[in-house]
């Protein structure tokens, strides 16, 4: 039985709930970088993709693996939901360890970051769209029934 719904596991309903605490962690994180907080900012968002990173790994590869329907039918709306967010994901992911990496071996030197700036915008930008179309897959599974 899940947290928001009766028909949800507890671990999905419970990585929902994760899924809006890396939320507001980003969004202090932004907070901080516009306070011209650096190190502050960068750690944050470290502990963002930490936590997104124990997400994936524990809740969301597990559970994509076991929608076997997904690839024999992908013309879905479902299915493609789920390929792009599982797609999108993987990107995100990809994009926050390498800038997770690069402010760790240049977390003292604020222009090295300053370099990555689009990539940074865009990882935001994606993390978001992702953020989405989680929680309407969510929905899809366990409250459209």
């Amino acid at each position: 039985m899940g947290l928001f719904n009766s028909n949800a596991p507890f671990l999905v309903d419970l990585n929902l709930l994760l899924q809006v605490i890396i939320f507001v962690v980003l969004a202090v994180s932004l907070i901080l970088k516009f306070k011209h907080n650096y190190m502050k900012h960068g750690a944050t968002m470290g502990i963002a993709v930490a936590l997104n990173t124990v997400s994936v790994l524990v809740v969301m590869v597990p559970s994509l693996l076991s929608k076997k329907g997904i690839f024999e039918n992908p013309a879905t709306l479902f299915a493609l939901a789920t390929i792009s967010h599982a797609a999108l994901g993987s990107l995100v992911e990809i994009l926050g360890i390498y800038l997770m990496a690069t402010w760790i071996f240049n977390r003292h030197d604020e222009k090295a970051c300053f370099k990555n700036k689009r990539i940074m915008q865009a990882t935001v930008f994606f993390w978001l769209v992702e953020l989405i179309l989680g929680v309407y897959i969510y929905a899809m599974l366990y409250l459209l029934l």
